[in-house]
């Protein structure tokens, strides 16, 4: 699970502080709120206005003494924090924004490839349950094996696939062609076969052929 880095309360209160000083709300040297004070001003349990105090006194934004609450300091430190404070805050700000638009691209791409997966396995399924649906591949200059027939290829010993229809490029369909039709750049072939037929026939008319090496 992604952790996201937030501001603690104690910060914020912190920082909040330090702006009316830089505002000119508390004055350097006017004695502002105890712990209690600012426990109730903000709503925070005693532990987390400590904690706000002791970071402003930590900066010398402040100067606590027991029993009377805190005096202001320095304005020039108070808005040195708040800058660095401000800083911080932005940046935080943007990794938070990179997060999320990364988780939302980590959601939307395992979507894409949960789709891809479905279509993958109903094509597989389709060509499972339709052996006998012809699918069909252009046969190009690339093709290794143009002028030769399919019966010298020995097609179907290489590739399980059986080729039942041709058509020329004037349209001309020649139905079951038999082991002596070669194969003619510009043709269309029909052919049938196992499920993994046309990735097998395309390897084996344009992959990389023994006569290449």
């Amino acid at each position: 699970m992604r952790k996201t880095v937030r501001t603690a309360r104690y910060q914020q209160i912190a920082a909040d502080v330090a702006g009316k000083i830089v505002s000119g709300g508390y004055k350097e040297g006017e004695r502002i709120f105890a712990r209690s004070a600012l426990s109730v001003h903000y709503g925070v349990s005693p532990e987390t206005s400590r904690r706000a105090i002791a970071l402003l006194a930590d900066l010398g934004i402040v100067e606590v003494t027991k029993g009377s609450g805190c005096t202001v300091l320095s304005k020039e430190k108070a808005e040195q924090f708040r800058m660095q404070f401000n800083d911080f805050d932005s940046v935080d700000s943007l990794r938070q924004d990179l997060a999320r638009q990364i988780e939302e691209q980590t959601k939307s791409m395992q979507t894409l490839k949960n789709t891809i997966q479905k279509l993958s396995e109903s094509v597989g399924h389709y060509q499972y349950k339709n052996p006998l649906q012809p699918m069909k591949m252009a046969i190009t200059e690339a093709c290794h094996y143009i002028g030769q027939s399919i019966g010298s290829i020995q097609l179907w010993q290489h590739t399980g696939v059986t080729i039942v229809a041709i058509e020329s490029q004037d349209k001309t369909m020649i139905i079951s062609p038999g082991p002596y039709a070669t194969f003619t750049a510009g043709e269309e072939i029909y052919f049938i076969g196992p499920a993994d037929s046309w990735p097998r026939l395309e390897r084996f008319l344009y992959g990389a052929n023994e006569t290449d090496e």
